[in-house]
């Protein structure tokens, strides 16, 4: 990241892509390193778990393409179906495993790339073992941010739910088929949760590199999006398109292979598929911290390169950093300098 935070202040949607893959593209070894040990892992633990679902749970999940709606929507489960009480033991403890393993991955690769990120903006060698020496320190902050954030998603979604079942049955709304209404409601709620989903991912940022997390994480997220948030939204939603696009692709052709493909090209797809998805979780993690970086920068909340490179210092001492409300190190001010100069 060899922009100056003057730079930065002012790149909009390409300019966040454009800077996230020059990043990767010019630390080329160490990203590799984490995707291999990381990022790789995450993927096909994400993979075998659609699998798993759509295979052994087809009684409770009969359709892949719920799947699209969340990897955990309990909510939208077929409870009409006559799978057995055993059946559903099994699914809800398929589900808690899968949910645990694939949320520590998440964090290892979340906490990895962002240091990772933050480090070539400060010009600091920074090694796989390094890493590993760091992610130790901030993975609490992260899972509590990580699991409120998915706690909010899951009422989010539930009270959506609700409300359409609602409309339903008082004003007598076509469950069956496809209406204004319906297209409506899918738009908003779209929105609604592509911004929680900002929210979330400038949260877990801010969660490593500021001492606020959880509660404080969001609240900071949400003021920090403010005058980005186009820019943000954009970011977003792009990669969560991308993202239904491969997907669905997987789904059709190899997981319930509605076009009767071979062996060899359903390989082939889910090989495809499979690399793209990879990518995916490496570019949004970086496309999170660049956005962070931009809003702050934005905020006019300056990022002083040797103050933040002291910090990142930090983590590697047995201690690790000395975390202090209010006194965000890696601004080179603390908050209450930057409230006098106003």
């Amino acid at each position: 990241m060899d922009q100056t935070m003057d730079d930065i202040k002012f790149i909009g949607f390409t300019g966040v892509f454009s800077l996230s893959f020059k990043t990767i593209f010019n630390s080329k070894k160490i990203f590799a390193q984490i995707t291999l040990t990381l990022i790789l892992p995450l993927t096909l633990i994400f993979i075998v778990h659609m699998e798993i679902s759509y295979r052994f749970f087809y009684n409770i999940e009969s359709s892949p393409y719920k799947l699209l709606t969340g990897a955990f929507n309990s909510y939208h489960f077929d409870y009409t179906t006559t799978a057995t009480a055993n059946e559903w033991r099994g699914f809800f403890m398929f589900k808690i495993v899968t949910l645990v393993i694939l949320t520590t991955f998440i964090i290892l690769s979340t906490a990895s790339i962002v240091y990772t990120v933050v480090c070539l903006y400060t010009g600091r060698d920074v090694t796989l073992l390094i890493l590993f020496k760091v992610v130790p320190k901030v993975w609490k902050r992260l899972i509590v941010t990580l699991l409120l954030m998915l706690l909010i998603l899951f009422a989010y979604s539930l009270i959506a739910s609700i409300v359409i079942f609602a409309c339903n049955v008082v004003f007598g709304l076509p469950t069956t088929s496809v209406n204004i209404f319906t297209l409506i409601y899918i738009v908003v709620y779209a929105y609604g949760y592509i911004y929680l989903s900002i929210i979330w991912q400038i949260a877990v940022v801010t969660s490593i590199l500021e001492s606020s997390y959880g509660t404080r994480a969001m609240i900071k997220s949400t003021d920090l999006i403010n005058g980005k948030r186009k820019t943000a939204i954009t970011t977003s939603y792009v990669l969560y398109q991308f993202l239904a696009i491969v997907l669905c692709v997987y789904m059709t052709f190899v997981m319930s292979n509605q076009a009767d493909l071979t062996l060899v090209w359903q390989v082939m797809i889910g090989i495809i598929c499979g690399s793209l998805l990879l990518a995916f979780f490496l570019v949004i993690i970086v496309a999170q911290t660049v956005l962070y970086v931009a809003c702050k920068s934005h905020h006019r909340e300056t990022i002083e390169v040797l103050s933040l490179s002291t910090y990142l210092s930090s983590y590697l001492s047995d201690s690790g950093p000395v975390l202090r409300m209010g006194e965000d190190i890696q601004l080179g001010r603390t908050q209450n300098q930057l409230a006098s100069q106003v």
